[in-house]
């Protein structure tokens, strides 16, 4: 049947579905369900658990596995065909061929929701698990809770992507060689972006463990919807301001949770009008447990502490919409601000040319502080470099977002730096003129001819 022309072979699939004598022959049947393998529901009894014509079919199109008997699904040569042309079919295998390790491999290789039905042996399989990450690191998911907590197995899925970090187990992170991947830990510091609502509570459980900090600005998380547990270690161990302070305190005075409320009143300084307007709604909600906690921390305000956090309130609206008004003021009484740590940092974020005005104060060292200044400050070619007559020690990290920001930093940075070729590509993509004080090494890198060349179209 193989010299069948196209047009023979037409015409046998047109008549097989009503033919009785071409559904009985085997030969005919196997090219016909080659060409439609739909048509496997028409043929004889016997040819529907005939193994060479369930492998015709199914390499054709593996979901018709469905309509084979009960035989030919629990048959491993025939499901592995199917699965081979297409994985999902592997919910139509039984008995025999779930047990199959050579078509477990498959279904870990091509990836998918179909992992999931796997038998709870492979899915307890490091083996099977490396197959499966390879293919898709967050295939991580779909396996036990001691493969998600291996080691080998977590490392390669991290490796490959590191938001596959969420499907870890918790005790993955016990791990020095997993946690450190999974912050990106780059001289003992956290890196940017790190840290999500995602990030498994294993991963801040170690944070905490080790006494490491972070600052809030630089990861992506929102306490509002954060869960309890990961809340509370970011609020021990995370640094700068946070958002919404006012919602998350009256969350959590609302859980009667006294552990984050103390929190929140002791290292943040809140308005005296917010922690009334608490109180009064702690009263009113018979929130019996935090209302002591909320009473004790308005002790010792008058009425002009009011006046002045009332004043202090405005002038931080102002610099979050970045008024520029808001800010001329502050840069006029910036002496009168400068142990206001929350009112520091927003206005970093609001204009980052401040790092020039606080290059004598404590605020040079403040890794936080300085990372803001550097995305904030709007870029004027007539100013010249923010980073030109500034005496501040940058992270790696910082020196990159410098020279993202305006290439001519790069003239300012450390000799260490400059001879990084990530930091030359970076600061030749934002500033030609650069490439010209490049050494003679990197001028001749693949990647910083490249982004010469872009300026040159």
């Amino acid at each position: 049947m193989e010299n069948l022309s196209i047009r023979q072979l037409n015409y046998l699939t047109e008549r097989y579905e009503h033919d009785s004598r071409l559904q009985a022959d085997k030969d005919i049947t196997i090219a016909v369900v080659k060409r439609n393998p739909s048509l496997i529901q028409k043929a004889d009894k016997s040819l529907q658990n005939d193994e060479e014509v369930a492998i015709a079919c199914v390499k054709t199109d593996g979901r018709t596995l469905r309509f084979l008997g009960e035989e030919l699904r629990k048959n491993v040569k025939v499901v592995l065909s199917a699965v081979e042309n297409f994985c999902a079919s592997f919910s139509f295998a039984l008995g025999k061929a779930r047990k199959s390790e050579e078509i477990a491999e498959v279904v870990a290789r091509r990836g998918g929701e179909t992992i999931e039905l796997l038998d709870k042996s492979f899915l307890d399989s490091e083996k099977i698990a490396k197959i499966a990450v390879e293919r898709n690191p967050k295939a991580l998911k779909y396996f036990s809770e001691r493969i998600r907590s291996n080691e080998s197995v977590v490392m390669q899925a991290i490796s490959r992507d590191r938001t596959a970090i969420c499907y870890a187990s918790d005790d993955a992170f016990k791990s020095k060689a997993v946690f450190e991947k999974a912050i990106g830990s780059y001289g003992g510091k956290i890196r940017i972006t790190s840290l999500t609502n995602n990030t498994p509570q294993g991963l801040f459980d170690e944070i905490e463990r080790r006494g490491l900090n972070f600052s809030f600005s630089a990861q992506n998380l929102d306490l509002l919807t954060l869960d309890r547990d990961k809340t509370l270690v970011c609020l021990k161990c995370g640094e700068g301001a946070i958002f919404k302070r006012t919602d998350l305190l009256r969350k959590y005075v609302l859980l009667e949770d006294t552990e984050i409320v103390s929190i929140i009143l002791e290292k943040y300084n809140l308005s005296h009008s917010v922690i009334l307007a608490e109180i009064k709604f702690a009263s009113e909600n018979r929130k019996v447990r935090t209302l002591p906690l909320l009473l004790r921390a308005t002790r010792g305000v008058g009425a002009k502490d009011v006046d002045d956090k009332n004043a202090r309130m405005y002038l931080m609206r102002s610099l979050r919409r970045k008024s520029p008004t808001a800010m001329a003021r502050f840069k006029e009484n910036l002496s009168n601000y400068l142990q206001d740590e929350e009112i520091m940092m927003i206005s970093a974020q609001a204009d980052g040319t401040i790092l020039k005005l606080v290059a004598n104060t404590k605020y040079i060292n403040n890794q936080q502080f300085v990372t803001e200044c550097l995305k904030s400050y709007v870029v004027k070619l007539s100013d010249g470099a923010i980073l030109n007559g500034i005496n501040v020690n940058l992270t790696y990290e910082q020196a990159l977002l410098a020279c993202q920001r305006d290439g001519r930093n790069y003239y300012y940075l450390s000799e260490e730096f400059k001879s990084k070729k990530e930091m030359a590509v970076v600061a030749v993509r934002s500033a030609e003129e650069v490439y010209d004080k490049l050494s003679d090494e990197l001028k001749n890198e693949a990647d910083v001819i490249r982004e010469k060349r872009l300026w040159m179209r």
